[in-house]
């Protein structure tokens, strides 16, 4: 049965209806797939539909990223569509602050009212999961805090009852500038499926979160309208622009010069 797409049977969401009802409709189908049970029809229409499902969602996460217009938003946005796949009690977005070299908070889903990590809390690239992940360029996954201390910060995480949590970069041409973090209460909540969808929702949003945060992803010290970035630019204009002319300039000495006589 390649190359069947059996999700378009039914529109996304169907997968959550009740088994015997999809089920049901498959069956009346099998006289297009003579020689498969409906018990098999159903297990690849669940596959298909879980996709489908996801890739819906991040239609929704992308529609976010074009409407919203602060840090908050765009990430409560998110993370509402976010917690219809995972399930997860708490999320963070850290954005790199080049001032301090550390990791801002700047939003937070969930309850934190008591929690040491509020928006504005710095955290630091060597102490804690946040950083690792920053400078790493890599996801991390946490099934048993308790029992898998790797960093100073771990210990108030514990202490405000978290157990699991799942950490992603967020990239833009290729240089971070954050990481996106859930946790739950209960161990074993993550799984390296969950990471990538994290991962993919995080995507999404990175390139809004950047246009927030105004700074050159490349040159970290400047502003988003970054000069050596616009004279960079500006190089690449010329060459493009003037390519077959370059040999002939580079004979005489350069643009507009002739070449000088030593004799």
């Amino acid at each position: 049965m390649p190359g069947v797409p059996l999700y378009i049977l039914l529109p996304p969401g169907m997968g959550k209806l009740s088994g015997n009802l999809a089920l049901a409709v498959l069956a009346s189908c099998r006289s297009f797939f003579p020689g498969y049970s409906s018990q098999h029809l159903f297990g690849v229409f669940m596959k298909h539909t879980k996709i489908a499902d996801r890739y819906w969602a991040l239609l929704q996460v992308n529609e976010v990223a074009l409407a919203k217009s602060t840090a908050g938003d765009l990430f409560t946005g998110m993370c509402d569509v976010l917690a219809k796949l995972l399930s997860f009690d708490r999320a963070g977005l850290s954005v790199y602050d080049p001032e301090r070299d550390s990791l801002k908070i700047v939003a937070l889903y969930g309850h934190h009212e008591n929690s040491v990590f509020r928006p504005g809390r710095l955290l630091d690239r060597e102490t804690t999961q946040t950083g690792w992940v920053f400078d790493n360029k890599t996801q991390i996954i946490r099934r048993d805090l308790p029992n898998e201390v790797r960093f100073p910060a771990d210990r108030v995480t514990i202490d405000e009852g978290y157990r699991s949590l799942c950490s992603v970069p967020l990239i833009v041409w290729g240089n971070s500038i954050g990481v996106v973090t859930t946790l739950s209460e209960r161990k074993n909540e993550f799984s390296v499926e969950h990471a990538q969808i994290v991962q993919q929702f995080s995507n999404q949003i990175a390139l809004a979160v950047n246009s927030i945060t105004p700074r050159c992803v490349r040159h970290t010290n400047t502003n988003l309208i970054c000069p050596r970035c616009i004279g960079a630019a500006g190089g690449k204009t010329t060459v493009s622009k003037h390519r077959k002319d370059l040999s002939t300039w580079g004979k005489k000495g350069g643009r507009g010069h002739k070449k000088p006589n030593f004799s």
